[in-house]
């Protein structure tokens, strides 16, 4: 669905805004108002996907840096 000025086109359609009843109009707002979200959500999403990428990165950098201290430690002890 896309809205220009006065005119929603859905599935390749055109209608006037002018022609549509109120509860048309009302749920032309509701789909506007999905599509905004839906899109915002997958934003998001994408987000909080990099995110955890950067997290785990972090983990597991840690847990080399760990083991590496460790060897190290170790080999100084024998």
């Amino acid at each position: 669905m896309t809205e220009e000025t006065n005119v929603i086109t859905i599935d390749g359609k055109s209608y006037a805004q002018e022609d549509l009843s109120v509860e048309q109009i009302r749920l032309v707002t509701k789909v506007a108002k999905f599509q905004k979200q839906t899109n915002d959500l997958k934003d998001a999403f994408e987000d909080a996907n990099i995110l955890q990428q950067q997290y785990l990165q972090a983990l597991k950098t840690s847990l080399s840096n760990d083991e590496t201290t460790k060897a190290m430690e170790n080999s100084k002890a024998s």
